[in-house]
């Protein structure tokens, strides 16, 4: 796990010094209690890790300068989880653990049996602090994407290889489906809500492309299924 790691939402440039306020601040003046003088990391989702001198830490702010910075391009394959809109504690779950996955995009999307139709800005943001947290802890650079969708009916035809959860006895496993046109540049996977996708959902996502795939034996929850998703690519990606 990266110690002293922090987020600042700029790219960075050698030389420069920048300046850490709320959250970011608060986690380094009152919970690691930084002194000057300190060397600290600095990550900004865009695939930049800089290595940063603390020179100076005042009320509501610190002043880092940046020493030098180490760059990493974009994952080529890209894994992008299209997930029916669950209840909210479950969401912060998928998107904590997807990030430690390995997912670069999380859409989100009304499901005919979604309880929950829409988030808010609140909402949002707090997704987003998480995805920071997790990508902060698990070392990787890059911070997933969350984009909000609309609901299936309203999807133009995918061109990308892409799969759903499918529950019926004779859908085949996704190691089969994978072996048999191994996706290319990327894949998106099509989770339900909790109470699963409907009929009609199931029609359209096989208009748009999409193939049915079992992940497990036994029936798993919305949370349970998009993480194993996310494992199982991961492995057959590797």
């Amino acid at each position: 796990m990266p110690i002293d790691r922090f987020f600042y939402d700029s790219p960075f440039t050698t030389h420069q010094k920048v300046q850490l306020e709320g959250i970011e601040f608060h986690h380094l003046a009152h919970v690691t209690r930084a002194k000057p003088g300190v060397v600290l990391e600095l990550v900004n989702g865009k695939g930049q890790l800089a290595s940063a001198s603390l020179e100076k830490v005042e009320k509501r702010n610190a002043t880092l300068y940046i020493e030098k910075i180490l760059e990493k391009p974009k994952p080529p394959f890209s894994v992008i989880l299209a997930q029916a809109i669950p209840r909210i504690q479950r969401l912060d779950f998928i998107i904590e653990k997807g990030t430690e996955l390995g997912l670069t995009e999380l859409w989100l999307f009304p499901g005919q049996h979604s309880e929950r139709k829409n988030l808010n800005e609140h909402q949002l943001d707090r997704l987003r602090t998480i995805t920071i947290a997790a990508m902060k802890q698990c070392g990787r650079l890059h911070l997933p994407t969350i984009t909000i969708k609309p609901p299936l009916s309203k999807w133009e035809p995918i061109h990308f290889s892409s799969f759903f959860g499918d529950l019926s006895p004779d859908a085949p496993p996704l190691l089969q489906s994978w072996q048999q046109n191994p996706p290319k540049d990327g894949i998106i996977f099509f989770i339900g809500p909790e109470s699963g996708f409907s009929d009609k959902e199931e029609e359209i996502l096989g208009n748009l492309g999409a193939n049915g795939v079992k992940l497990h034996h036994n029936i798993l929850r919305t949370d349970t299924a998009s993480l194993a998703a996310l494992t199982l690519i991961n492995h057959l990606n590797y």
